[in-house]
Parts: structure tokens; sequence; C-alpha cells
């Protein structure tokens, strides 16, 4: 198994060189910096925002919009998902709000959460309707899901609906909710920042990178996505975390 591991390590490693190598010969044959920069121009940038005095609360402030958006999302979208789950008449109703909100592209809910909310608001906006929709369709398919039969056993022994929920659906949904957590909150976290490109807040990745495009310094840029990519693989490695603490039967 171990062997496998350091296998699959190995073969991402080599294509992550070889996609920088590519980039660097691209961008000597390019010549351009506006265009493409080279990676060594890309890593000088990154050491200058990472010095920058407004680096950190431009991150902290993406971040806060990331995680209170994702948190209102999951606490409606379990609350909804519980209440759809034992009313098909709810579940019904919300079945075209879900898929319209789930059809619209980003790039519009981004303008029209502009047009109805004020720019700090906004990418808070987004990230909830983007976000709510996957939580939402996990946790309910989650409950659900339940064994028909585990279900007339407890209505059979009279168990109550709390220990029902505490027991039987709580475990459910956490399961699905932590499968589904780095993925729904990354996806929040690059919704957020389009947001802030757009919205155009005091503080946020997302206003750095327009101010940057303003200026045409793809340098920076660049290392921006860099550095999303960054925190992006770093809650990747924090998911792997919680999901083996959580399950560790699974392990």
């Amino acid at each position: 198994m171990k062997e496998f591991l350091w296998k699959d390590r190995l073969q991402i490693l080599t294509s992550c060189i070889l996609l920088i190598i590519i980039w660097e010969i691209l961008a000597t044959l390019i010549d351009n910096p506006i265009y493409l920069p080279t990676v060594e121009v890309v890593l000088a940038n990154i050491l200058i925002i990472f010095k920058s005095e407004d680096f950190f609360i431009n991150v902290l402030s993406s971040a806060y919009r990331t995680i209170v958006s994702f948190l209102l999302a999951l606490i409606s979208s379990i609350f909804l998902g519980i209440v759809s789950s034992g009313s098909s008449l709810f579940r019904n109703i919300l079945k075209p709000v879900n898929a319209l909100s789930t059809s619209i592209p980003t790039m519009v809910l981004v303008v029209l959460a502009l047009i109805w909310f004020d720019k700090d608001n906004a990418p808070f906006i987004v990230g909830i309707f983007i976000v709510f929709p996957i939580l939402y369709e996990g946790v309910l398919s989650s409950i659900l899901g339940v064994d028909k039969n585990i279900i007339e056993m407890t209505n059979i022994y009279k168990v109550k609906k709390i220990d029902k929920l505490k027991y039987i659906y709580f475990p459910l949904i956490k399961f699905q909710v932590t499968n589904l957590l780095v993925s729904t909150f990354s996806l929040a976290f690059k919704v957020v920042i389009a947001g802030e490109v757009h919205g155009q807040p005091k503080y946020g990745i997302g206003t750095v990178i327009q101010y940057e495009k303003m200026n045409f310094n793809t340098e920076a840029i660049f290392a921006w996505i860099i550095i999303i990519a960054m925190i992006s693989f770093a809650l990747d490695i924090l998911n792997k975390f919680i999901t083996k603490k959580s399950f560790k039967w699974r392990v």
C-alpha cells in the first residue's frame, strides 16, 4: 500500500515539475510578462506579496467571508434537509429553487448580488447560494438513504424522534458533510474571491487581483493564483485530517 502511495506522489511531483518547465519555456518564447511572466518573476512577486502590509488582512478578510458564508449554507442546508426529508410538499417547493441556484452561472449571480446588496455583503451571498445546493442535496440524500428496515424497527420499539436524529440521522449527515467539506469549502473560497473581484470591498484577495488587473500586473495575478492554490492545498490536507479523526473506523 505504501509503495502505491509513494508511486502516486512521485507521479504528481513529476507532473508538477513538467508543468513548471513547460511554463518557463512558453514564457521565454513569448517574452512578454503581460501575457505570461516567467517562473522566477512570479516567485519574486509571491515574496513581495508575503511582505506587504495588507497581505494578512486581505487573506483573513476573504477567509472570514468564506467561513461565514459556508457556515450559513451548512446550517440552513442541514435544517432544510431535515425538514424536506419529512415533508414531500416542502421538498417539492425547494426543488425549483435548488435547480435555479445550480443553473445560474457564477458571474451572473455575482452581478445580481451586487445589484441587490452592497459590495461588502455581495461575496457572502454568492458563497451561500453556490454552496447551499450541494450541501442540501448531500444532507437530503443521506437522510432519505437510510435503510427502511431500520426506520421500521425504531417505530416498532417506539424510539424517540430526538434519538433517531442523534443516533441514526446525524451520523449519516456528519459522514456526508465531512466528505463534501473540502470541495464545498474550496468552492466557497473561490466564488467569494470572484465576488470580491467584481464587488471591490475594501479588503480581500479579489480586490487586490482586480487592482493588479487594472495595472496590467500579470506577475502579481499569477502570484495570487499560486497563493490561492496553496491555501486550497492546505484545506485539502485539513479535510483529510478531519476525516481521519472523525471516522477512525475507516482507517
